[in-house]
């Protein structure tokens, strides 16, 4: 069985019928509908994709803008890149972390194993 449902949306920019894999569990934890499943398409990805989705997995709209790389403020990428390093290095801390209690537990693991008589 297959974890995903393939929908088709027409985008009016490249004039194209584009067929689109959608997670099964996509509406889980959603209390409002339709929603907006945001994407980029084309070569290079330069086309900005909204489909509206109902509780069905139903496409119910779509919108498409034609980019060139400005979809974000220089602002917005400073922020969001910034929110992502923050991240990643809470992340590293946290492995340090759990490294250090791996490797407790295996020198406990391995006093305990000592003291067993075989």
């Amino acid at each position: 069985m297959t974890d995903y449902i393939t929908k088709q949306y027409n985008c009016k920019i490249c004039n194209e019928t584009h067929k689109i894999n959608l997670p099964k569990n996509l509406c889980d934890g959603r209390d409002k509908y339709p929603f907006s499943y945001v994407f980029l398409h084309g070569e290079p990805k330069e086309i900005l994709t909204i489909l509206y989705i109902d509780k069905d997995l139903q496409i119910r709209g779509v919108e498409v803008q034609q980019g060139e790389n400005d979809f974000f403020s220089k602002e917005y990428v400073v922020k969001m890149a910034t929110n992502l390093i923050d991240e990643v290095d809470r992340l590293r801390e946290d492995n340090v972390m759990l490294m250090q209690e791996i490797d407790d537990l295996k020198e406990k693991y391995k006093k305990q194993m000592e003291k067993l008589p075989f």
